[in-house]
């Protein structure tokens, strides 16, 4: 009797294994061919020339690349949308870093709230917070973009960087407030070291939707601020350049990928360097007990 219960429970595990799998393949080979797909059209669009019309004329051609590569107009473009991210990724930084400290030793309902309020502004259509901004600010200027950057990515930053906060251990900065250490130094020689890794990843996120952002500078740019989205956007609906627009999308596209996976590369640097660190502690050490 026990024995064929286990030969049952066994073939309804491997049932429910079997299940499992195509539960996951399908929703992966889905989100796979979605992204990769247009990703390939994309890149197969820039390699043609359009005069006006939906049709590729002519054979391949390097044209649109080489449209872009010369016109120190377009480089431009790129350069403000770029600085535009990443001054707005560092602010989010600064704002955001102080909240989640605080917020990560909050606990009970007062975290909940304080954390309900950090999402709120996600809860809302982008759409309306940007037309709450222009009736509070001056548009068509760099600074109202930047505002409504740093306004749509300070929560996301918060919610990244309270969960590394919250594992850094209170008896920690005590021990260095016992040593000695005032609040700044214990800061920046045990807290930040520690939650480096959040903040490259919660710079990392900020930094790549914000390059991205399209609703923020059409609507707080009022078509004065000229970013790669709208760049991208005008050449494919106005002029009806698909080609061009591909080119600069393929372009930017290879632009976020390099400045995105940087931050990653300093952040294997910050674990070597975390490492060696450690290692010459415990040489050391064992060196004293000898």
């Amino acid at each position: 009797m026990y024995r064929k219960r286990g030969i049952s429970m066994d073939r309804e595990k491997d049932t429910w294994s079997y299940v499992n799998k195509w539960y996951l393949i399908i929703p992966l080979a889905f989100l796979t061919f979605f992204f990769v797909a247009p990703l390939v059209k994309m890149f197969y669009l820039s390699l043609f020339r359009f005069n006006g019309v939906n049709k590729p004329l002519g054979a391949f051609t390097l044209s649109n690349y080489d449209k872009f590569l010369k016109d120190g107009y377009y480089w431009g473009v790129l350069g403000k949308t770029v600085g535009l991210s990443f001054l707005s990724a560092i602010i989010c930084v600064i704002l955001g870093y102080p909240i989640s400290y605080h917020l990560s030793r909050m606990q009970g309902k007062k975290k909940s709230i304080i954390t309900a309020m950090v999402m709120l502004p996600l809860w809302v259509s982008i759409t309306v917070r940007m037309f709450g901004l222009m009736t509070m600010i001056e548009c068509g200027t760099y600074l109202a973009v930047e505002i409504g950057l740093v306004y749509c990515g300070l929560p996301y930053m918060i919610m990244i960087l309270t969960g590394p906060i919250g594992n850094v251990s209170q008896s920690v900065e005590e021990a260095s407030y016992v040593c000695g250490a005032g609040f700044w130094e214990t800061f920046f020689k045990i807290t930040f070291p520690l939650t480096i890794k959040g903040v490259i990843s919660g710079f990392m996120l900020v930094f790549a939707l914000n390059t991205a952002a399209f609703v923020v500078p059409v609507m707080l740019g009022s078509g004065k601020i000229v970013t790669m989205t709208t760049l991208i956007y005008q050449q494919a609906t106005y002029i009806y350049d698909w080609g061009f627009a591909a080119a600069i999308s393929v372009i930017f596209l290879i632009v976020s990928m390099a400045l995105t996976n940087s931050g990653k590369l300093y952040d294997i640097y910050c674990e070597k360097r975390a490492e060696r660190s450690s290692r010459i502690l415990r040489d050391e050490l064992r060196r004293e007990g000898e």
